[in-house]
């Protein structure tokens, strides 16, 4: 296939590796699939996809990878959530709650992994252990005191009653896998159920994945997948402009309008749980006073940053996608003036004219780190917003590009930070909640603390009924809006561009899911 400058400028290696004419050879060292998977493709039946992240490996317990594998139609889990964010059976076909610490799933007969290998209940067991043996994040949806395998039953005891189990399980960490393979094939080529497989891989750059002939549900609607690494939005643009893929996501809202024209584009979107938000170290020297971070609060125009960057208002933690993000007041509507008559009240003025407040005798200049997140710009755009809302209250803002967010955040080096997050990534409202928020939470890079949340979050934690579930969380996310504990701008609207020759997509809610078997070629 002939490849234009655009996608040299890209990555030449993954596209001699992604647009090539022939069946899938040359990506890297990853291992052949078993024989049961479809080992010809046709490029004119191949799905070409421009994915704003491919991981570094494809093991789904290493880090977030499993979320790539299902992405890429893999990977898939007991339990996955439809269209409508509603969790329907995927490999277990029904399930049920005996008594509040024990969780039935019953195995869908029929399902095998793509070498051929029969799914049953000890398969499911042994790739959920693993799981919890090589990510310490597993804990964090739900702490086993056993996990017991009877051939097609597979019974999970939990340590504590635990309300988000079966929406917890459609996370990709625990992504179903051949553990009886070579384990060394695990981060290059692991054995899945999904309707593709991977045929070869390139960190961070390109999978090859051919049809799995043995799909349980179907015939998968393309011969197989070319799917390569594009982070930056405007390349992946210029992409499907130049017709170098069929498929990308995450389009800025800004260039949305360049697929207006719909004999040549569908565009398809969601509202989803994924928030634009700007995280408030609550332990640094300035925002360490709940006052500073409501002056903060008050002086962001945040319903203008949200229509900049294409989101949905917001007024709080939850996406209004959730119920627990409905009808939510906003505690800190926008109002320089209050914003200024707190800064006036603590004594921070402008003695020399500058512009810009003193405290204890030095200019206040908050740092504001910032790196591109989720394979969009939103981020920078909002960090130029509120500098420049905050310097109209007399506060300064320095904007800190950086490519080591993590180990900034690690060392509580930053006063603000952009981010691009899903408060509900398994259509539950807890784990996020008790990442970020739960004093010590793994996620909790911005210092809050308080225990009436963390109360509320232990509360929500043993309770099942859904619609109370719904209530306390949202009792949670409106005490942690009181305390100003971070700026929520957006709910973001997930998209998907695909070309006229693609049919079937769709845009979920919940973005662990992109490739599907229901994706057709004309």
């Amino acid at each position: 296939m002939k490849q234009n400058h655009l996608f040299k400028r890209i990555s030449a290696a993954i596209l001699s590796a992604c647009l090539a004419a022939a069946a899938f050879t040359g990506c890297s060292g990853g291992t052949a699939a078993e024989p049961t998977v479809s080992t010809t493709a046709t490029s004119s039946d191949v799905l070409r996809v421009a994915m704003f992240w491919v991981s570094t490996t494809l093991d789904p317990a290493d880090g977030y990878n499993g979320w790539v594998l299902s992405r890429i139609g893999a990977g898939e889990t007991l339990v996955r959530l439809d269209e409508n964010a509603e969790l329907t059976g995927c490999i277990a076909e029904s399930w049920e709650q005996p008594d509040e610490n024990t969780w039935v799933f019953q195995i869908r007969e029929g399902v095998t992994f793509s070498n051929g290998t029969p799914v049953d209940a000890a398969a499911c067991k042994a790739a959920i252990e693993r799981a919890f043996a090589e990510n310490t994040r597993a804990e964090e949806y739900f702490v086993p005191a056993a996990i017991e395998a009877d051939g097609m039953t597979l019974t999970i005891r939990t340590e504590t009653p635990t309300g988000a189990l079966a929406h917890n399980l459609a996370e990709p960490l625990f992504t179903i896998v051949d553990t009886s393979v070579d384990e060394e094939t695990m981060d290059t080529a692991p054995v899945t159920t999904g309707p593709y497989q991977v045929a070869e891989f390139t960190p961070e750059m390109s999978v090859e994945l051919v049809r799995n002939d043995s799909y349980w549900d179907g015939t998968p609607g393309v011969s197989g997948v070319s799917v390569y690494s594009v982070p930056d939005s405007e390349s992946r643009v210029l992409a499907m402009q130049a017709g170098e893929a069929d498929l990308t996501t995450t389009i800025d809202n800004t260039s949305l309008q360049l697929f207006a024209d719909e004999s040549q584009y569908t565009v398809y979107e969601a509202l989803t749980p994924r928030v634009n938000v700007v995280y408030y170290n609550n332990g640094s020297d300035l925002l360490s006073d709940i006052r500073m971070r409501q002056a903060v609060s008050y002086a962001a125009d945040k319903d203008t940053y949200a229509s900049l960057i294409g989101c949905a208002p917001a007024t709080g933690l939850y996406s209004t996608a959730l119920a627990c993000g409905q009808d939510v007041a906003d505690a800190y509507p926008h109002d320089p003036e209050a914003a200024a008559e707190i800064l006036d009240s603590l004594g921070y003025l402008d003695t020399d004219g500058d512009g810009i407040r003193e405290k204890d005798g030095e200019n206040i200049v908050f740092r504001y780190v910032i790196a591109a997140d989720h394979g969009s710009s939103d981020s920078a755009l909002i960090a130029q917003a509120l500098q420049a809302d905050l310097l109209e209250v007399g506060l300064g803002c320095e904007l800190i590009q950086t490519e080591n967010m993590a180990d900034i955040r690690a060392a509580g080096e930053y006063d603000f930070c952009s981010a691009n997050d899903s408060t509900a990534p398994t259509a539950d409202p807890e784990v996020f909640l008790f990442q970020h928020y739960y004093t010590g939470g793994s996620s909790n890079y911005q210092n809050y603390s308080n225990p009436a949340v963390d109360s509320l979050i232990d509360t929500l934690a043993a309770t099942f009924d859904p619609d109370e579930r719904q209530s306390v969380a949202r009792e949670a996310s409106e005490q942690i809006l009181q305390d100003a504990g971070s700026l929520y701008v957006g709910y973001i609207y997930g998209n998907t561009v695909v070309s006229s020759r693609v049919q079937g997509a769709k845009q979920f809610p919940i973005d662990y899911y992109i490739v599907t078997k229901d994706i057709t070629l004309s």
